[in-house]
């Protein structure tokens, strides 16, 4: 079932565009490894509603996300009872657009299911799920993959040694296939030993990348054809078509956070919220 924000459905699912669950969030995130001929993606999953929890807790409900890729015909389901799974592809099975559809689904009837965040239009008699009901749904991740690696936004920027940079400044080389974070040499290694952490590294996207990013898009904004033939570009065209962008009329900041899954959204999701151990 693909992320359709105007579905309407018979019980209240949390997901984005929605208020059936009052300021509650339902957010992944996902990253992929490739290595020789093998591609393995980590899927994160943040939730805000005690009560979903609780249900998958009690092994009511699981996490689901379904792994499809449309010019290979592949597609798998990875199912998990805490808010981590893990699946491992052939390159080979995977090319083009590679699609992540997630959600929380019923494994067991759930006949009394109550919360406090739940919109006042439910009434206050318990709701009523059964086995196959989704009750969250997060928009859909999608990635393009080519015989090198996968690339989400974030993976067009090197991290580069500048002797010459001040500590705590840095700068940005667009010229290449990749966009160069120039740093001081003392920076890169606290960066990279940063990176090491899932907590540091939503700080690192919500500071350099957002920033990084941002200037890049403004770049394209203005002087597309200059840019054309970059990787970098290309990778920023394809998720700006894919995220519904309009890089014409849209400010830069704003289509960055949308490139990015609104990184202030994870930063909360997975960090403020104690997402992250």
């Amino acid at each position: 079932m693909k992320f359709d924000r105007h579905k309407a459905f018979p019980y209240p699912v949390l997901r984005p565009y929605n208020d059936d669950f009052i300021d509650l969030e339902f957010q992944i995130n996902a990253e992929w490894e490739v290595e020789g001929e093998t591609a393995k993606v980590k899927i994160d999953y943040a939730i805000s509603s005690e009560d979903i929890k609780q249900t998958i807790e009690h092994g009511n409900a699981v996490y689901i996300s379904v792994i499809s890729c449309r010019d290979t015909y592949t597609r798998n389901n990875v199912e998990s009872n805490t808010p981590y799974s893990e699946a491992i592809f052939s390159v080979n099975d995977l090319r083009g657009e590679v699609r992540i559809d997630s959600y929380v689904v019923v494994v067991n009837d759930v006949p009394f299911f109550q919360s406090p965040d739940l919109n006042p239009e439910f009434g206050l008699d318990p709701i009523k799920y059964g086995v196959g009901d989704v009750m969250a749904q997060d928009e859909t991740y999608v990635y393009y993959f080519n015989k090198e690696h996968f690339k989400p936004v974030e993976s067009v920027f090197d991290l580069v040694i500048k002797a010459s940079q001040p500590k705590g400044q840095w700068t940005i080389g667009f010229e290449g296939d990749h966009i160069q974070i120039e740093v001081n040499p003392l920076m890169k290694a606290s960066i990279d030993s940063a990176r090491n952490s899932k907590k540091n590294r939503y700080i690192l996207l919500n500071s350099i990348y957002s920033v990084a990013v941002t200037q890049a898009i403004q770049l394209l904004k203005e002087n597309p054809d200059d840019f054309s033939e970059n990787t970098w570009a290309k990778v920023i065209f394809n998720q700006v078509n894919t995220h519904n962008c309009n890089l014409e009329n849209d400010p830069a900041y704003l289509v960055a956070q949308k490139l990015l899954r609104f990184p202030l959204l994870l930063l909360e999701n997975f960090i403020f919220k104690g997402g992250d151990q």
